[in-house]
């Protein structure tokens, strides 16, 4: 199964920091330092009209009386009252030329100023200058305040953006490792009823081939035993009867006719039951069965035959699947293959038993049936015990058959 899912919140977390430290510092910093910047100029704009203004109106008392207008106090200070009372209340600074002196006007400002000058130009000179100070103490409390409002919005934007996002995709990795869980409790659940599920397989196909096999030893016995024992007696009798019927040769010769039929019957009758369950197999073990089958057949068919067969005692049910394996296997080398060598391999392999058939013959191309339904037969059987069976061409030709079932 896929490894566990790794969280996604130190990732986002990462990135997420950088945006929201961005946005707290713009909100905490870039606006109000805009706004006391636009407050200031606005501020210094006001200053700069008051102070063209005041300049104005000297330059109009400088036109009337071109010679006399620098001494005359009364009217210059006259000039500067409007700009030094309520509601403007500045401060007005007017340095005339020469001896003249300056004039004042307005209270002292304390607590910074802004500051403008103005020039009073007279026959196209400037003569005097007036300096306007308007107090900014108000706009400095207020900015002061407006920075103290933004770093807190700030502060708690950068928290949001951060800490909101962040705690939501914190409960979605938690919700992911739960489902994550919950997805590796239900597997590790199936995997365990698929793993039931093919023992129960497995034994039920064990137990299949435990009762066709007592099926056939039963009916082994039946044969050898009683079918058997009837012909012996049925043969026993025609000898007798030749003995009692003297020399007459059609009478002899019938018998002996009959007593043939009889022994081919016994002999019939000793290789079915021989097919059904062999002796060997349950007496001496499945290399020896193996073996004995293997020469038989081999010296049937007229082919050489080398065998390789480890001393292995498989369970029973093992041992019967393996052994009709290989009657199945030389049966079709007999009748498809056209091989003239074959040979036999039994061993234990990978924790469990293996066996092996390989022949020199035409191969698996002219022979499309690849066993036929005897090889089906065998295959389930095979996997019914949670093994395999392949059967393939090798590149040196031939068919090459593997059965493999595992220990259990």
């Amino acid at each position: 199964m896929a490894r566990r899912p790794g969280p996604l919140a130190p990732a986002f977390a990462r990135r997420m920091a950088p945006l929201a430290v961005l946005a707290g510092l713009v909100v905490g910093v870039a606006l109000p330092w805009a706004w006391g910047r636009l407050a200031l100029a606005e501020r210094q704009s006001e200053a700069a009209v008051w102070a063209r203004q005041v300049a104005e109106q000297v330059e109009a008392q400088a036109h009337l009386r071109p010679r006399l207008w620098a001494y005359d106090r009364a009217r210059l200070s006259a000039a500067l009252i409007p700009v030094a009372s309520p509601p403007v209340s500045a401060h007005v600074h007017l340095q005339l030329p020469g001896r003249a002196g300056t004039i004042e006007a307005g209270p002292a400002v304390a607590g910074g100023a802004v500051t403008a000058w103005a020039a009073v130009r007279v026959e196209g000179r400037a003569a005097a200058r007036v300096q306007v100070e308007l107090p900014a103490g108000p706009l400095r409390a207020r900015s002061r305040w407006v920075w103290s409002a933004s770093a807190v919005a700030g502060l708690l934007l950068a928290l949001t953006l951060f800490v909101l996002p962040l705690s939501t995709v914190r409960r979605g990795d938690a919700r992911n490792l739960e489902l994550w869980d919950a997805l590796v409790d239900a597997n590790a659940g199936l995997e365990a009823r698929v793993a039931a599920r093919t023992a129960e397989l497995r034994a039920l196909g064990g137990r299949l081939v435990s009762v066709q096999e007592e099926e056939r030893a039963r009916i082994s016995r039946d044969l050898h035993d009683e079918l058997g024992q009837t012909l012996t007696g049925l043969r026993l009798r025609l000898t007798a009867i030749e003995a009692r019927l003297g020399d007459p040769v059609g009478a002899a010769a019938q018998v002996e006719q009959a007593m043939a039929a009889v022994d081919g019957a016994v002999e019939d009758v000793r290789r079915l039951a021989h097919n059904l369950r062999p002796p060997a197999l349950d007496a001496l073990g499945l290399a020896t069965a193996l073996r004995g089958h293997a020469e038989r057949w081999a010296e049937t068919a007229g082919l050489a035959l080398e065998v390789d067969l480890a001393p292995v005692e498989p369970p029973a049910d093992v041992a019967e699947v393996l052994f009709r394996v290989g009657q199945e296997a030389l049966t079709n080398v007999a009748r498809h293959a056209d091989a003239s060598r074959v040979r036999l391999v039994l061993d234990a392999a990978d924790d469990g038993w293996r066996l092996v058939i390989e022949d020199d013959g035409r191969g698996l191309e002219q022979d499309a049936s690849g066993g036929g339904l005897g090889l089906v037969g065998a295959r389930e059987r095979v996997e019914g015990l949670g093994g395999y069976l392949d059967v393939d061409s090798p590149a040196a030709g031939g068919v090459r058959l593997l059965a493999w079932v595992p220990q259990v």
